[in-house]
């Protein structure tokens, strides 16, 4: 009984240790070799009248574009004061979502607010299809972007 419990044991320990080197292997087909590259900068001054802009503020101010590099313009608001390089924006992918984070750094020095648009560029995705997501005070987007040939 003892030989098959050793017998067994070693199966499960050699099988185990067969699986971890394939899936850690450069050609496992979980791992990529593509780098992203993200960049994002907020669109210069306030945008009252913006083109992106739909009836309404809460309705959603989102436009992409999605060959090689998914570019995104989204609105965003903001105090009045300043008027540029004010929002720090982040990211993260998590499998077929874009999780995308929006952060005011200015001092909120007048009594007005402003709409004003983050233009972001990804490349390297892979996939064809993604998920963006970014959650902002009043605003959710939650868009489905899909790469055009």
């Amino acid at each position: 009984m003892k030989l098959i419990i050793k017998l067994g044991f070693n199966f499960i320990f050699l099988f185990s240790f067969i699986f971890y080197l394939i899936s850690c292997s450069d050609d496992a087909p979980t791992k990529t070799t593509q780098e992203i590259n993200f960049v994002s900068y907020q669109v210069p001054g306030c945008n009252p009248t913006s083109s992106l802009i739909k009836d309404s503020f809460i309705d959603s101010c989102f436009q992409y574009s999605f060959t090689d590099t998914l570019k995104v313009e989204f609105c965003v608001p903001g105090n009045c004061c300043p008027d540029s390089n004010r929002f720090v924006t982040n990211y993260s992918i998590s499998s077929d979502t874009i999780f995308v984070t929006v952060t005011d750094t200015a001092a909120h020095l007048c009594h007005c607010i402003c709409n004003y648009i983050i233009h972001l560029e990804i490349s390297g995705l892979s996939n064809n299809e993604y998920l963006f997501y970014c959650n902002l005070q009043e605003l959710e987007y939650n868009e489905i972007v899909i790469r055009s040939n």
